[in-house]
């Protein structure tokens, strides 16, 4: 019998922390579940500490890829090989509190409309201690409509604590999952809030890692190379390539939807001068990837000096 939620770790190089991570599921007071450890070809000692846990409990399903696909296409072979009526990412370098799994099952139960459960997340450093930085949760959505949910979405940066929430598995597999651009999860964070409204958790505490080798504080080629290894071009445009993917998906859920109100917002998304300016820096480092790079230099500049003169505006009145 199928159990009622996957749980999936899509891993590569993830010695250091993944254990920790892995016994944070264990100590779960819910149950009903499988793991799927989903290895991107691994060089270190990950496969080694994944099979030893596979080993000791049933539960747990260790599947390696013997290419590097990408961390969007392993992210979606998670996706492919889940059997649960509803499924969790589960990031190797995160830690999730022992009832989050109970509580956010029991949320989405309680509330048939919603498409997603996540609770708050805090930030810890490599050793585990708070960082300070905790992420502002979404108001709520019940109220809105799809366009609306589309439209709020879209403008939030930074919604880790949503894309590693409990999603129903059938809504996720009728969206784009994950395109080989990096920030594609913001797009589908946006899409699967056009399906149906998030529901917050507040007891369901996700333990987010900040540390060097994280994604988001990785150089940007290197980035690149861990986002889609095989097609490194395509992901220079990253911001293009999302606003691309938002108007695709108000295209393909146009039922849900009308076309007009989703485009709509995209564009408005895209006519602010910063996010202008990115596409535009974009389209120059076709051309001339020095050039984008001393522009892009040169507008941090000066965006850094704006801000630190309004701030001694403040100081003096």
């Amino acid at each position: 019998m199928a159990p009622l939620l996957t749980l999936a770790m899509p891993v590569r190089n993830g010695q250091r922390f993944i254990e920790s991570a892995l016994e944070s599921i264990l100590a779960q007071s819910f149950d009903d579940y499988e793991l799927l450890i989903v290895d991107n070809a691994s060089t270190d000692a990950t496969p080694a500490i994944c099979k030893r846990f596979a080993g000791s409990d049933r539960r747990i399903r260790y599947v390696r890829n013997p290419v590097d696909l990408g961390a969007g296409g392993n992210f979606n072979r998670c996706v492919e090989l889940a059997s649960g009526r509803l499924f969790k990412w589960c990031a190797h370098d995160d830690v999730i509190g022992p009832g989050y799994l109970e509580h956010c099952v029991r949320a989405l139960a309680a509330n048939p409309r919603a498409v997603t459960a996540y609770g708050p997340l805090i930030q810890v450093d490599a050793e585990g201690a708070p960082t300070g930085y905790v992420e502002r949760p979404l108001p709520p959505l019940d109220g809105a409509s799809p366009a609306a949910r589309f439209r709020m979405l879209m403008h939030r940066q930074g919604l880790d604590a949503a894309i590693f929430g409990v999603h129903r598995l059938d809504v996720l597999r009728s969206t784009s999952l994950h395109r080989p651009y990096y920030g594609s999860d913001c797009a589908l964070l946006a899409e699967l809030a056009l399906l149906g409204p998030f529901v917050h958790v507040p007891e369901a505490v996700l333990y987010s890692r900040d540390h060097p080798n994280r994604s988001v504080n990785l150089p940007t080629e290197q980035r690149l190379v861990w986002q889609a290894p095989v097609d490194r071009r395509a992901n220079a445009h990253e911001f293009s390539s999302r606003i691309g993917h938002l108007f695709a998906i108000g295209w393909h859920h146009r039922g849900q939807a009308p076309v007009v109100a989703t485009g709509a917002s995209v564009l408005v998304f895209v006519l602010h001068p910063l996010r202008l300016a990115r596409v535009g820096l974009e389209a120059v480092g076709t051309i001339s990837p020095g050039l984008r790079m001393r522009l892009r230099v040169t507008g941090l500049s000066a965006l850094q000096l704006l801000g630190s003169r309004r701030t001694s505006r403040g100081q003096d009145v």
